[in-house]
């Protein structure tokens, strides 16, 4: 498949999360699969449109499995 990578800023704005889903939905419906860390800010953004279009992400985790980093990001990594 297809993959794009799309990283940006932990300390994102609002419009740059909004501008990260958006672009990540419309990736996922065009069968690209989006693939980034999964770092709070623009990482979280870019899985989150892609799921939220039920497209495919992968994420690219620095930690173990065990052990989601950050912790508020447990939920998405699930």
């Amino acid at each position: 498949r297809r993959q794009v990578g799309i990283v940006g800023a932990r300390a994102a704005s609002a419009a740059g999360q909004r501008i990260a889903e958006e672009l990540s939905a419309a990736l996922t419906a065009a069968g690209i699969v989006v693939t980034s860390g999964l770092a709070r800010g623009i990482d979280a953004a870019a899985h989150g449109g892609a799921l939220n279009a039920q497209g495919r992400t992968i994420a690219v985790i620095a930690g173990g499995l065990d052990e989601p980093y950050p912790p508020t990001n447990a939920a998405l990594q699930a």
